[in-house]
């Protein structure tokens, strides 16, 4: 008589272990709109996972994953390119794509601060770029920095700059507003917060003598929000809003 083999269980559970995997995010990307989105929440939760309660916001497993790129990047990038440096709202932008002749790179990272910044000028430092577009702050105030305190590391961004680069041209853009009936305000992060803030930003940019692109008013509307028409989820924008970026620093980029 012939037994018949028995399955091996270990293979049973791998494999349903694999399908339930593929069940869940094809669920979770449904769920959230698509791909993009369901990936960003993905990264997101991703992040929280690798997080430690004394870990700094700023040291997020997309922040290790993006400063480890820029590590390694300048050994494939041309000569002092122009650096937009900032957080979320710059690392989104195709820059590239938006600017394809000029010769530039991208240092947003998502949810970086003006400390994360701080921690990584000397690969911005590095690059010897003939000129950089800074925007950073809205993060500081999601985490619950006060604007005194992080206009205080703003100001020691710009001083390390203009100490190191002397020869390089700093624009200084303000921090855009959010839509907050979309997505929800967190704890010092207010579009009044984002007013001040700007506010405090441009008197740090006068008195270091830097050129302070006030880009807010095109993305606002009569609310002091940011315009549903230009952002994906309430906070970042679409591909219309980055053409309007584009459009407003084009001078600036291209001179």
């Amino acid at each position: 008589m012939i037994l018949a083999q028995k399955k091996k269980p270990y293979k049973t559970i791998i494999f349903s272990i694999f399908c339930l995997t593929i069940f869940i995010l094809g669920t979770f990307t449904a769920l959230c709109g698509g791909t993009k989105p369901a990936l960003g929440k993905i990264d997101s939760y991703l992040d929280d996972l690798s997080r430690g309660p004394d870990t700094p916001p700023y040291l997020s497993l997309h922040y290790r994953l993006r400063y480890l790129q820029f590590k390694a990047e300048p050994l494939l990038l041309s000569a002092h390119p122009i650096v937009f440096l900032g957080d979320s709202m710059t690392d989104n932008g195709n820059w590239n794509e938006l600017f394809p002749k000029e010769n530039l790179v991208n240092r947003g990272i998502g949810g970086d601060t003006t400390l994360g910044i701080i921690q990584r000028l000397d690969q911005v430092i590095a690059l010897h770029p003939p000129k950089i577009f800074l925007m950073v702050g809205t993060n500081d105030l999601c985490y619950d920095r006060s604007i005194p305190d992080t206009l205080t590391n703003y100001d020691y961004i710009i001083s390390r700059l203009r100490t190191d680069l002397p020869q390089t041209e700093i624009y200084i853009e303000s921090v855009l507003p959010f839509n907050d009936t979309i997505f929800p305000s967190r704890a010092l992060r207010t579009n009044e917060n984002i007013l001040e803030l700007n506010e405090g930003i441009q008197e740090l940019a006068e008195k270091h003598d830097l050129p302070y692109l006030d880009i807010t008013e095109p993305f606002t509307d009569e609310n002091g929000r940011l315009h549903k028409s230009l952002t994906v989820d309430g906070l970042h924008l679409n591909q219309k809003g980055y053409q309007i970026w584009h459009d407003l620093i084009y001078d600036e980029v291209k001179s």
